[in-house]
């Protein structure tokens, strides 16, 4: 059995989600069969390449397809760049090799979906890593793909799927983290006089970052906020300057995912008080760490994370709540060892390896004809309550 993925990032240092799970389950289920992944070239190639993975280059971007459609359609940078990206690899002959070399492609984008599932001739399977919104790419994907085999990344995601598209999620694979890389005895990034809290995720006001600026002000105990991630920098430094706590924000910027463990081993609560999310790796890897957790339970992270046991769950949008949970884990030793150690141990229920082996089980049963993906006009939304296909046994409670 061959697997393809095609993900741009995936051979970059991007840090986002998607990257990461391409990544990390491409060099996995290269134990168990031939992986081939289409990125652009970059830092991260080397890696896959190590674990034997299969790396076709996408070529510099040059399509005047692309930029016409743009000119019609109100399509957003992003999907402008995935539109170009994908023309490109057609007109170089790059999909032509990936169809040779694989028996299912996955994708996670809507236009590379929409334009992989009507030029390469293998089947295809739509990844949704996401709480998305919709917009002229989901419009268009609804409308144009061919792809009726779809997989999410959490239950609640598989429910909103089905919501907003009318189509049945096949299978539920969950994101992992890779225990022996993301542990607690991994070399602290920084040393604090002060008790640090851990942020990591996009700057953007969903991901509750100005919820955590608030709930710093609002804890009179010293302490030092230190922030991972790229987005609204400048606002959040503004912010954090109109709340009288910019010297306790540090912001670290976007930083290379094999950098992160050292910044979770470092902090001594992780905080992500988000207000929609759909898995929330962020959270995983730091109880992995070792770290207890302060987050919400919204979308998809009662997938992994126990209130109460693994750490504190407010409310979203609650500054107030968010500061007085971050006191109490800050002010208890015992509760925040406990949170470590249980957190640390459910962590590890959802090793990468073991979702590797989740998603060739999939791939290898929807090669083989056991898994027969429904007809484009046959696909339906599902019931309230309706279980998925396929899912990561015991991992959920």
């Amino acid at each position: 059995m061959r697997i393809g993925f095609f993900h741009d990032g995936a051979g970059t240092r991007q840090a986002g989600g998607i990257a990461v799970y391409t990544r990390r389950m491409a060099i996995e289920l290269a134990r168990l069969c031939d992986v081939t992944v289409c990125t652009t070239a970059g830092p991260a190639t080397a890696p896959l390449s190590d674990a034997g993975v299969d790396i076709v280059e996408l070529p510099p971007v040059d399509s005047t397809v692309a930029s016409s459609a743009a000119a019609i359609l109100p399509l957003g940078p992003q999907d402008v760049s995935k539109l170009r990206m994908v023309a490109s690899a057609h007109r170089s002959g790059v999909l032509d090799r990936l169809e040779r070399q694989v028996d299912v492609l996955v994708t996670f984008q809507a236009l590379d979906d929409v334009i992989l599932s009507r030029l390469v001739d293998v089947p295809t399977v739509r990844g949704f890593h996401s709480d998305f919104t919709q917009g002229i790419g989901s419009a268009i994907w609804e409308r144009f793909t061919k792809t009726t085999t779809h997989v999410a990344n959490s239950a609640f995601l598989a429910e909103r799927v089905a919501t907003e598209f009318g189509c049945d999620v096949d299978a539920i694979i969950h994101p992992g983290v890779d225990p022996d890389h993301f542990n607690p005895d991994r070399r602290p990034a920084f040393r604090r006089d002060r008790a640090t809290l851990l942020f990591v995720g996009r700057l953007v006001e969903p991901k509750g970052i100005y919820d955590l600026v608030d709930a710093v002000a609002h804890v009179e105990r010293p302490l030092e906020l230190c922030v991972v991630g790229a987005g609204e920098a400048d606002a959040v430094r503004r912010y954090a300057r109109r709340r009288g706590v910019d010297a306790a924000v540090q912001l670290e910027g976007e930083l290379p995912h094999d950098r992160l463990p050292g910044y979770y081993a470092a902090a001594d609560v992780f905080c992500l008080p988000t207000h929609a999310e759909s898995f929330g790796m962020a959270n995983l890897e730091a109880m992995a760490c070792g770290t207890p957790v302060v987050t919400t339970t919204v979308g998809g992270i009662e997938t992994y994370f126990r209130a109460g046991t693994d750490g504190i769950a407010v409310s979203p949008g609650a500054p107030s709540e968010l500061a007085d949970a971050i006191d109490t884990l800050l002010g208890d030793d015992d509760r925040r060892q406990s949170a470590a150690i249980h957190g640390r141990r459910r962590a590890r229920e959802f090793a990468w390896r073991r979702q590797a082996e989740h998603f060739a089980v999939f791939c290898r049963e929807l090669c083989d004809g056991d898994r027969e993906p429904a007809a484009a006009d046959e696909r339906r939304p599902k019931r309230a309550g309706t279980e998925p296909v396929a899912t990561v046994p015991g991992s959920q409670d």
